[in-house]
């Protein structure tokens, strides 16, 4: 009777996430002052905390060529969010805490996103839903804001060698096109004799 035991131990992997990236062409509103639509950024996300039981703690994106200031925008999780400025709060759909810093010498804007315990699904919708909007009415900076996609977080160890840390780079280029309005003219009438 020679016993031999195996120890099985579980390694905690990292989590994973797919998406198409829409390439969208964001127009300003056509006439003064109309709003132009927001565009969504990404698609058909597909998100997988590999290990059952896990969910979704974070994610992190970054936004480049940001020239607009105040006017460019990120929608995610149902929360609109400044990109050129540095902002904190919860967001409104699934209450996770998000965090904007803004690189004004590299025009870059890094958005993250923690605190979170998102199904897999739930965190599908939250990648499908993300939108840029500029509200510049009647002049946005032409050219293109790119949307990388750079971290993403499960609640599982990431106590060596479990890694709960997934390096990301997703990119999607939403181009900027702003129309000519047409110039404006007022006058009072003199209605002279």
């Amino acid at each position: 009777s020679i016993a031999s035991t195996v120890t099985v131990t579980p390694i905690n992997d990292a989590p994973t996430l797919s998406a198409t990236a829409s390439n969208p062409t964001f127009t300003e509103g056509s006439g003064s002052g109309v709003q132009g639509s927001a565009v969504s950024v990404f698609s058909g996300a597909s998100v997988s905390t590999v290990e059952a039981g896990q969910t979704i703690a974070g994610l992190t994106f970054t936004v480049s060529g940001v020239v607009d200031g105040t006017n460019e925008k990120i929608i995610v999780d149902g929360t609109t969010l400044t990109l050129s400025s540095g902002s904190t709060g919860t967001t409104q759909t699934n209450g996770l805490s998000y965090s904007v810093t803004f690189n004004g010498t590299n025009k870059v804007s890094t958005v993250v996103l923690s605190g979170g315990s998102l199904t897999a699904s739930a965190a599908q919708t939250l990648v499908n839903g993300i939108q840029y909007q500029n509200t510049s009415l009647d002049d946005p900076t032409s050219g293109s804001r790119v949307v990388t996609l750079t971290q993403l977080v499960d609640s599982g160890s990431n106590v060596a060698p479990n890694s709960n840390t997934a390096t990301l780079s997703i990119a999607s280029t939403v181009t900027v096109t702003p129309i000519n309005d047409a110039p404006t003219l007022s006058a009072t009438a003199s209605n002279p004799t």
